[in-house]
């Protein structure tokens, strides 16, 4: 999950870890984080992640976050 750590401290939400849960649905994260880690996800992975992928329920924790990851940038 070091990689998953890594894009929010690239967005800067040093502040928000894998223990965490419920990070949109809870108020952690907000819309604009979202479209933050978006952007941190292409650069890092240098390749758009579609539309199809980006869901409320991938931005919910840690590992919905890696799953989400890994599937769009097969």
């Amino acid at each position: 999950m070091n990689v998953i750590k890594e894009l929010f401290n690239q967005i800067g939400r040093s502040d928000v870890n894998e223990s965490m849960g419920e990070l949109l649905s809870s108020g952690i994260i907000d819309s604009m984080d979202i479209m933050a880690l978006v952007a941190a996800i292409e650069k890092m992975y240098k390749k758009p992640l579609h539309a199809e992928f980006i869901t409320n329920e991938s931005f919910e924790s840690f590992a919905s976050l890696k799953d989400m990851i890994d599937k769009a940038m097969k």
